[in-house]
């Protein structure tokens, strides 16, 4: 009898475990957010030739940036300073922040105790973009729809997720239009600091 219950409470424990999702998603560390919400992202709209608005580049970026649920955005005719409020995404960087194997870099260093005050992302300008609205299809791009969501991830305080397929995810292929939506991890992690 006691062998049957054991059995069953171990079954028991398995089945819960496996019903519960996976979570990793990691925080900035020190933990901080955004005074209030929604946080405005800015989209410069500069002149890089890989993420322009002849294939919906910008109007995409802008738009991309919404899956958070808590981020309105505009564009700007201004470009990203280190330190100045509020969050800027720099299509036009040029690679001066962002080098080598990086897709975008976002800077979230301006905080004060446990609030964000700015953030800006940087684009790599070595890379070729292709978005939700171009027409002719992949051909080895990458999709800057979902590199704008995983780096608004950060805007808002998020680090990377250890699970594999969450936008938060460190890496991602080359015509991979998967991290446009949030997926579980992600959303536990926006979950737990708003």
């Amino acid at each position: 009898m006691k062998k049957n219950i054991l059995a069953l409470a171990i079954a028991t424990i398995l089945v819960a475990a496996a019903a519960a999702p996976a979570h990793a998603y990691v925080l900035l560390s020190p933990r901080r957010t955004w005074a209030s919400t929604p946080v405005t992202v800015k989209v410069y709209t500069g002149r890089n030739s890989t993420i322009n608005d002849s294939d919906g580049g910008v109007t995409a970026t802008v738009g991309a940036i919404k899956a958070w649920g808590m981020i309105s955005s505009s564009t700007s005719s201004s470009r990203a300073v280190r330190g100045s409020a509020p969050a800027i995404i720099e299509l036009d960087s040029n690679g001066r922040i962002c080098t080598g194997s990086c897709l975008a870099a976002t800077l979230t260093g301006y905080y004060s105790g446990n609030t964000i005050y700015d953030a800006d992302v940087y684009t790599n300008q070595r890379y070729s973009y292709t978005s939700s609205r171009e027409t002719d299809g992949c051909s080895g791009e990458f999709d800057i729809d979902g590199i704008m969501v995983h780096e608004v991830g950060h805007v808002i305080g998020i680090g990377h997720s250890n699970v594999a397929g969450a936008t938060m995810y460190p890496s991602v292929a080359a015509c991979n239009i998967n991290n446009r939506s949030l997926e579980a991890d992600d959303i536990a992690a926006k979950n737990d600091l708003y």
